[in-house]
């Protein structure tokens, strides 16, 4: 296989591509044809030996790396430049380690799918930093003002230092290089100095979309995808680093040229066990001492948020019912993710993901436990998880996904620092180990436009169950003479009729006590989403997708473009201005993002600003066009907010 085209592979881990996952059963006479009973949420399995190492010795790898992470001002507008970086100069360590630590998660993709970046030939796995909880990140500087390519910052040096803890035998399947104590590693990075905004001032320059649907990158989720060597492609691929809009620059080009970038290093060293040193590094349980145990990762589920999206009748997600029509819709986006914190792999092995042979099946084929798509062009599963929003049934859903190891949750001697199951074609969860989908991936969502906030905000739990019919195997899986998967029928088919096969297994005892997890969510009134949402991360200036408000009227405008005239009241702070577009049938704004903008621009109190705008052209028959809305935030976010007036110029009118 070709370097090409294993990067093309190992992108899929969290693809909305669905598939199968090999389940179990207790006794086939007993199990149910249809989906299986849940034990009650409440019911979580206790760890048996909560913390505890492995009986032999394991492995200590000491990983550190020096940085520099900082405010990008260039956007910041220059009447109040000064004022800002004061403010940014006197800002305590906590605002710099968290965002250092912002800077460091962009690591994630390169990390988790290592193999791609290497010659096949070179034996590198993956080589993921620990768990965050054990990161020790340290300000090396105080805050200073500087010209970083061109670019103004206020900035700071910071060090990371941490631990891994592992088994005996991973560091040397990870990386040769850590076989024996002593030995070392470096792992070169480059990351822009101001991690935030990255999407809104590079585009998808930085962005690896191979195998991914399109549109799944948001100006949230970057880690997931943030690719240093990506560089200028002569068409959309999907198998390239881009699907869903052509760059012009490099990844390194584009750093340079708009943000300013830092070269460094995550730099690894194997040091001699040390049990003692082990311990305040140690993260996780083991809950199966026997076998696998999937966890939902309930703190994942609050990394949400709501926006809105237009589908029309030709949409994928529309013909795989991840929505519930067209038009525009209200989408919660939200992360999924579950880990095994058992001892061993919870298996499921070859799958023709890519079709590559189907004249000769694999025993998942066969049974039936996943079905073609003509439109995404892959194979989808059933039975991985079902998500809900309060108890209304028409608000809950299944998605289906390829099942791969693609984060280390855990960091003891139970987890090794690498996995086999790194892409579609073979997939499964190494202990330890977890899949995580994150918010922004198309499908990985509920459609809740049907939910009515017209009288103010509503509030539901967000749930997440794993393996809702017992077809991934937590505990042993049942094997044949020749160790090959037994299966029994279910009540499940697929679209043509044909029966689905579950493997069989024998579960751990209460094994569904941990599958499941819930969390509060509230959506707004229309008009409102992720952008309306406060800043939590000190993200400034007009390309931010948080902290603006939606000014009361709609406009209207009936030629291809139109002019408008904007103030605000004197004695106001600059503030920041957004034109979106707006739906007839919502009745409100679309609250968009950077990219749908109509218009995106600052006004201070000195002078009027003219804008020039297209006119937003028609969507469907519901959808005529021709209406905007106007949202506005301060320019920075510590000044209070004001009122944002625009006025038509011309035969224009207000709503």
């Amino acid at each position: 296989m070709s370097t090409v085209s294993l990067r093309s592979r190992l992108r899929l881990s969290l693809s909305v591509a669905a598939l199968l996952a090999l389940g179990c059963d207790d006794d086939p006479t007993d199990m149910p044809l249809g989906p299986v009973p849940m034990m009650p949420p409440e019911q979580a399995s206790e760890p048996l030996t909560p913390g505890s190492p492995a009986p032999a010795p394991g492995a200590l790898i000491q990983v550190s790396s020096t940085g520099q992470v900082g405010v990008l001002l260039d956007e910041i507008p220059t009447g109040i430049r000064e004022r800002v970086a004061e403010s940014m100069l006197a800002k305590e360590d906590a605002f710099w380690l968290t965002r250092a630590h912002r800077q460091l998660v962009l690591a994630t993709y390169r990390l988790n799918f290592r193999p791609a970046f290497y010659d096949e030939g070179e034996a590198k796995r993956q080589l993921p930093l620990p768990p965050e909880e054990v990161w020790d990140i340290t300000l090396d500087s105080p805050a200073r003002r500087e010209m970083v390519e061109g670019h103004d910052y206020v900035l700071v040096d910071y060090s990371l230092d941490t631990l891994i803890v592992t088994d005996s035998d991973s560091p040397a399947i990870s990386e040769p290089a850590l076989a024996d104590v002593g030995g070392v590693w470096s792992e070169p990075f480059t990351f822009p100095i101001d991690p935030e905004l990255l999407l809104q001032r590079t585009g998808y320059a930085c962005m690896d979309e191979a195998e991914f649907p399109p549109n799944s990158v948001d100006s949230e989720n970057v880690e997931f995808y943030y690719d240093q060597e990506c560089e200028v492609e002569p068409s959309l691929t999907p198998s390239g680093c881009h699907y869903t809009q052509l760059p012009t620059e490099s990844c390194q080009e584009a750093l340079s040229l708009h943000v300013g970038k830092v070269d460094t290093a995550i730099d690894y060293e194997r040091i001699a066990w040390d049990g003692a040193l082990a311990t305040p590094a140690r993260v996780g349980v083991v809950t199966n001492p026997a076998g696998a145990d999937l966890q939902v990762v309930g703190e994942e589920l609050g990394v949400n948020r709501l926006i809105y999206r237009y589908i029309d009748e030709n949409s994928c997600a529309l013909a795989e019912q991840c929505v519930t029509g067209s038009g525009w819709r209200r989408l919660l986006m939200f992360n999924a993710s579950e880990k095994n914190i058992g001892v061993k792999p919870l298996n499921i092995g070859d799958v023709d993901y890519f079709v590559d042979d189907p004249n000769n099946p694999t025993s998942n084929d066969n049974h039936h436990i996943y079905e073609f798509s003509a439109c995404h062009n892959h194979y989808h599963f059933s039975h991985y998880a079902a998500f809900s929003y309060g108890d209304d049934p028409n608000l809950g859903s299944k998605r289906a996904f390829c099942l791969e190891s693609v984060a280390r949750y855990s960091n003891n001697e139970s987890s090794p620092t690498w996995s086999p199951y790194n892409d579609c074609a073979y997939q499964g969860i190494s202990e330890g180990w977890g899949d995580q989908y994150n918010a922004g991936i198309e499908c990985q969502w509920l459609d809740v436009t049907t939910v009515d906030t017209s009288a103010g905000p509503v509030t539901r739990p967000l749930g997440f169950r794993s393996n809702p019919d017992g077809f991934l195997c937590e505990g042993d899986p049942m094997l044949d003479e020749n160790q090959l998967p037994l299966w029994e029928s279910t009540s499940f088919t697929t679209a043509t009729g044909d029966t689905v096969d579950r493997p069989m297994c024998s579960f751990m005892s209460v094994w569904d006590g941990n599958n499941y997890a819930q969390l509060d969510v509230t959506l707004p009134v229309p008009g409102e989403a992720m952008l309306t949402e406060p800043c939590t991360r000190g993200q400034v200036g007009r390309l931010r997708n948080c902290g603006f408000a939606l000014q009361p009227l709609l406009g209207s405008c009936a030629a291809s473009t139109f002019s408008v005239s904007c103030s605000v009241p004197a004695g106001s702070a600059p503030q920041s201005l957004r034109i979106c577009e707006a739906s007839a049938v919502l009745g409100a704004g679309v609250a968009c993002d950077t990219f749908d903008a109509l218009a995106l621009a600052d006004i201070d109190d000195s002078t009027p600003l003219a804008l020039e705008l297209p006119c937003p052209a028609p969507r469907d028959a519901a959808e005529p066009g021709g209406l905007y809305a106007i949202y506005s935030a301060p320019s920075f976010g510590e000044d209070p907010g004001a009122e944002v007036t625009c006025t038509p110029v011309g035969a224009l009118s207000a709503l």
